[in-house]
């Protein structure tokens, strides 16, 4: 799901800054702790790519104090694909017997952590190729999936031109389905980006996303609503310009679940301002806000929702342990949610499988629920750097670093346990269902294209 990359848009950012400055330095890197400042906001799967954990990157500031919130806000959220994660523990940790997944399932168990990576063999590279999804802008973003339908929501946009305050320009968000894609909202302003949750944004009769401003990209000021059946946008709920200055916002994208579309909101640097707000879908009415003291994250799946609270947030791994609870719909057991508070990035499948990247002790491993089941099963993939996405089985977004292979953009097959370097401009974007669309034409800023790819054409690689 690529976007904009931190060092670009320090790039972007500084000529922006220059604008209004004189005098740029290098602040120190940011970390954004929940116990002091603000609550965090969840960011989808690479929303424009604006990242989840790895969150102590340089950021530039201007000598005005706001610029320097601005900047950190910004480059606070975006994946640092250059920084290594902590090595990925060896071994696996049943709680419980898994339930297969309606979708994809293993043609292999990794049994442990294999550091050999092995090159996309040509069968994939020609699948790619021919996956070709026509988009008619030149930087593209996959932000949400719903394997169950097939459908997926890309952000689009082209290069602004010089001495602008946006960081795209033309930006549209479109819902896809297989190649064919449709736009479904255009910004009132270029220079204001649509995010949407990474798995709970899509059904088949809505879509929920938000809007959020440049110059604070870790929040979002407006909430909104599509009616697939008739074609229509609403806005649901929105800070006025005289609010935001006075620190409301919302923290994060909406999620659609049991009837109802939910959010949070506070007041900025106070998190026990937070409350859980909601939209219900069959009435078209907006329901009554329930306080939600210290909540950072709703985490979707599909019959309902949890809401990850204090701690830090359950995506950011430099955090510590966050405590999730049961918010709506079908509940998880105490024993998943207890297992779920070392989580990050995590994804839903559209059928019953929950994953997410296990942090403990400095190691990292990957673990998954079924929706409905009582136990979690937990197994360390392979040690590699990995990036930010929501995990959905069977694949996930890395760094590669090989020796022989090089460094460049790669994917963890959790059927086997073998990273698999990619082509060159290629990444991945999303699986969704019994399908992987794939961003080709890769570069910091965005890709140039699409791809979409049946998943049985992405047969299990050895070397």
């Amino acid at each position: 799901m690529t976007a904009p990359r931190p060092d670009d848009l320090e790039q972007r950012l500084t000529e922006l800054f220059q604008q209004r400055a004189s005098t740029v330095t290098r602040a120190r890197p940011v970390d954004f702790g929940p116990s002091e400042g603000p609550p965090k906001a969840p960011a989808g799967p690479k929303q424009v790519r604006l990242g989840t954990h790895r969150q102590n990157l340089g950021v530039l500031a201007a000598a005005a104090a706001v610029f320097v919130a601005i900047a950190a806000t910004v480059l606070g959220i975006q994946a640092n694909r250059q920084q290594p994660a902590p090595p990925l523990a060896t071994g696996s940790q049943t709680t419980s017997a898994p339930t297969a997944s309606p979708t994809a399932s293993p043609t292999a168990t990794p049994t442990g952590a294999s550091d050999k990576a092995c090159p996309a063999p040509a069968r994939w590279q020609q699948a790619i190729a021919r996956g070709t999804v026509p988009v008619d802008r030149k930087l593209n973003s996959v932000v949400s999936a719903n394997g169950a339908s097939g459908d997926y929501l890309v952000v689009q946009g082209n290069e602004p031109a010089p001495q602008t305050s946006a960081i795209y320009s033309d930006v549209e968000l479109a819902l896809f389905h297989g190649a064919t894609g449709r736009t479904i909202y255009t910004p009132a302003k270029s220079s204001h980006i649509p995010v949407a949750h990474p798995t709970g944004a899509i059904t088949a009769d809505w879509i929920a996303f938000a809007v959020s401003r440049p110059q604070n990209l870790g929040y979002t000021y407006k909430v909104m609503l599509y009616d697939r059946n008739v074609g229509s946008t609403t806005t649901l709920a929105e800070w006025t310009e005289q609010e935001s200055l006075g620190n409301k916002v919302f923290i994060g994208s909406p999620v659609i679940a049991a009837g109802k579309v939910y959010w949070l909101s506070s007041v900025y640097d106070k998190p026990a301002t937070t409350t859980l707000d909601s939209w219900d879908l069959a009435r078209g009415s907006a329901g009554t806000s329930v306080s939600a003291a210290n909540a950072t994250a709703l985490i979707s799946y599909g019959s309902g929702m949890v809401i990850s609270y204090g701690g830090g947030m359950p995506d950011d791994a430099l955090s510590e342990p966050t405590v999730i609870r049961n918010g709506t719909g079908q509940p998880l057991s105490k024993a998943q949610l207890t297992a779920m508070s070392h989580g990050t990035d995590f994804g839903f499948d559209g059928g019953s499988k929950l994953s997410w990247l296990r942090h403990e002790n400095g190691s990292v491993g990957y673990s998954h629920l079924v929706v409905g089941g009582e136990g979690v099963h937990s197994e360390s993939p392979v040690h590699q750097t990995l990036d930010v996405e929501p995990v959905i089985y069977p694949f996930i977004d890395i760094m590669l670093d090989d020796p022989e292979l090089g460094r460049g953009n790669a994917l963890l097959d959790l059927r086997t346990g073998r990273a698999v370097a990619l082509p060159a401009g290629v990444e991945l974007g999303a699986v969704v269902g019994e399908s992987v669309v794939f961003e080709t034409g890769a570069t910091k800023m965005g890709a140039t294209g699409l791809s979409i790819v049946a998943l049985s054409a992405l047969p299990p690689v050895s070397c």
